[in-house]
């Protein structure tokens, strides 16, 4: 598939295309089958090189809105045959073995009667993660497996898991009901896979997020340093401008509050989370050094229970405090 333009004609008023656009744009879908383009007169170059589309669907403007990713899968939806999608990655892979189970997978669509709600939902798959060789490969691979496959059992049973891209299967139809698989505006779409579970949930109506362990993909993720810092990078920054959109703001108002606790710390609220634990001990070593170098013995011995306790004393109680039964809290996190 690809993008095409054409300068506008005399039907581009009739056909309500607007004043102020200059071109007319389509999207084209080739194949091997299709018939090479005559030479024109003036271009006898790249005539041998070009196919006639076999279809080609004009859009409303131009096409080109997102960061690529987005605008590629939306752009695809027209040309899938099929009732279902699966928005794979180019550096994912799939294992024999485990197409085997793929019809399994599609019936979980399955429903009782025609227009049953069992069609409506999104199919989470895990993946298993490949380039787990080196340190900075092992590191990247072990935090791709905590959050595609060990967290989102937790958040499919909570209610708090939406669409990550990955190898998830979707209702084709449902998708399209919604504008696409990806939101595509520029920055503020940032993590433009998720935006399609919260539009799938917002629209209610029998819709769920299912998480099944049966079927799995192969991942290959990046192996140098500043190729794994620049994927945190984005995918911190890509929740960041979350909490900038409608979607976010409408989710919470309508989720119950255990779901919306559990959709809280599933995105924004673990950044969050870090965020503090990152100041925590600063804070805790600034906290002490000042009350030492303050030499506030005499007056600060008004406060213990016992007198004979020194400021050192009384610090080294509230840390051991601090690193044994608090730690819980942090591990249940």
């Amino acid at each position: 598939a690809y993008l095409d333009n054409t300068e506008k004609n005399v039907t581009a008023e009739s056909d309500g295309v607007h004043e102020r656009q200059g071109r007319r744009y389509f999207s084209c879908l080739i194949d091997k089958s299709c018939s090479f383009v005559s030479p024109a007169a003036d271009d006898e170059s790249t005539a041998s090189l070009r196919r006639a589309p076999r279809f080609r669907v004009e859009l409303p403007g131009f096409p080109i809105l997102g960061d690529g990713k987005s605008d590629n899968q939306n752009h695809a939806m027209p040309f899938m045959r099929g009732a279902f999608a699966q928005c794979i990655d180019s550096n994912q892979g799939a294992y024999f073995e485990q197409m085997m189970l793929l019809p399994c997978v599609l019936g979980e669509f399955r429903t009782k009667q025609r227009g049953g709600s069992e069609a409506k939902r999104i199919i989470g798959l895990p993946e298993h993660i490949t380039s787990d060789f080196g340190s900075v490969g092992d590191f990247a691979a072990g935090a791709e497996l905590a959050f595609g496959t060990v967290l989102q059992r937790s958040h499919a049973v909570l209610g708090a898991r939406m669409h990550y891209g990955h190898p998830d299967i979707m209702n084709k139809q449902y998708m399209i009901q919604q504008g696409g698989v990806s939101k595509a505006t520029k920055t503020l779409n940032l993590s433009e896979d998720i935006f399609a579970g919260m539009d799938f949930m917002l629209r209610g109506s029998g819709r769920n997020i299912k998480h099944c362990e049966y079927f799995y993909l192969t991942k290959g993720r990046d192996l140098g340093f500043n190729g794994v810092m620049g994927f945190c990078s984005k995918i911190s920054s890509g929740t960041g401008e979350q909490l900038l959109t409608r979607q976010m703001f409408r989710l919470s108002q309508i989720l119950p509050l255990p779901d919306a606790l559990s959709f809280y710390y599933a995105h924004a609220g673990f950044y969050i989370t870090q965020a503090f634990m990152s100041l925590s001990m600063p804070v805790t070593v600034s906290t002490w050094l000042l009350v030492l170098v303050a030499g506030c013995e005499g007056s600060f011995q008004a406060y213990m229970n016992c007198p004979t306790a020194t400021t050192g004393d009384a610090m080294s109680v509230v840390l051991s405090a601090w690193c044994s039964w608090v730690l819980v809290f942090f591990l249940f996190a």
